[in-house]
């Protein structure tokens, strides 16, 4: 059923993975939301190596296109997660990224 029909059921899947953008451009799917492995891999590696190194971060937004937070623990880094459609499309009032885009990380590799 097309995501028009009142009967469409809407699949959302979470990670990203090239599998999940193939269904999405092939129209098994919906959407996905890109929970990008490589830059939480990247970013925890640097984290832990600045830990190490006795620095500190402080919340507000970063170099990387992020934004730290604070949490009653410590802090996190908020990294992009952005929603993918197979055409991009804005769902809401969000702006989501096309499941082409070569910016997201299950379409490299």
């Amino acid at each position: 059923m097309a995501p028009t029909d009142p009967k469409h059921i809407f699949i959302v899947s979470n990670d990203g993975i090239k599998q999940e953008l193939a269904a999405i451009k092939s129209g098994d799917i919906d959407a996905t939301v890109s929970q990008p492995a490589d830059a939480y891999a990247q970013w925890g590696l640097f984290y832990a190596k600045a830990a190490v190194q006795g620095k500190t971060f402080a919340a507000g937004p970063t170099d990387h296109n992020s934004t730290i937070i604070s949490l009653p623990n410590g802090f996190e880094d908020q990294l992009a997660a952005p929603l993918v459609t197979r055409d991009g499309a804005k769902v809401g009032d969000i702006q989501s990224v096309a499941a082409g885009d070569s910016s997201l990380w299950g379409n490299n590799g």
